[in-house]
């Protein structure tokens, strides 16, 4: 059984009608949730920011009474799960990537294809966790290339994903 969604969606924002919306939600201007996105508040409200990339069939589950916030300019990408407390702006989790229990990311991280957290930390800025078995470093660049990018495919989607997908309005 469906639980009532409390959706607020800002002007910009581009969710897909077939995305699984539970809860207390918001979601940021510019912030696009791709086809079979999973966003489920059970006990405390989703906060998502501005300018985020959720790719399809993410699950984003707040389990918590606190909010789960997620910053600006992230990207999901495809399988990911975010169950954590949060994540800052500007990071990237990969392919199967987790963030999980009550852990948190930071900002300008990388969680890589199929690594996760460790269930209650808190992710440093600037992390980047890779490979099998995990391993961690942490950036030495500023990543400055990133938004350019980011923004790039932020346009492409919101001109290319209304074209084939249905999509839920702004209120």
């Amino acid at each position: 059984m469906a639980r009532k969604c409390r959706l607020h969606l800002a002007p910009q924002a581009l969710v897909c009608k077939n995305t699984i919306l539970e809860g207390d939600i918001r979601i940021g201007n510019g912030t696009v949730v791709h086809i079979d996105a999973s966003i489920i508040a059970k006990n405390g409200p989703i906060i998502i920011g501005t300018n985020n990339i959720i790719s399809d069939r993410v699950k984003i589950v707040n389990n918590h009474t606190t909010p789960l916030v997620i910053g600006d300019n992230n990207q999901i990408e495809t399988d990911a799960v975010i169950e954590g407390r949060g994540i800052g702006h500007k990071n990237v989790v990969q392919v199967r990537g987790k963030v999980v229990g009550t852990s948190t990311l930071g900002n300008n991280c990388v969680v890589g294809v199929m690594c996760e957290t460790d269930p209650s930390e808190n992710v440093p800025d600037n992390t980047i966790l890779f490979g099998n078995p995990q391993s961690r470093r942490t950036r030495s660049d500023n990543n400055a290339e990133y938004l350019e990018v980011h923004n790039k495919h932020l346009q492409y989607v919101h001109e290319m994903l209304p074209r084939y997908n249905a999509i839920i309005g702004a209120e």
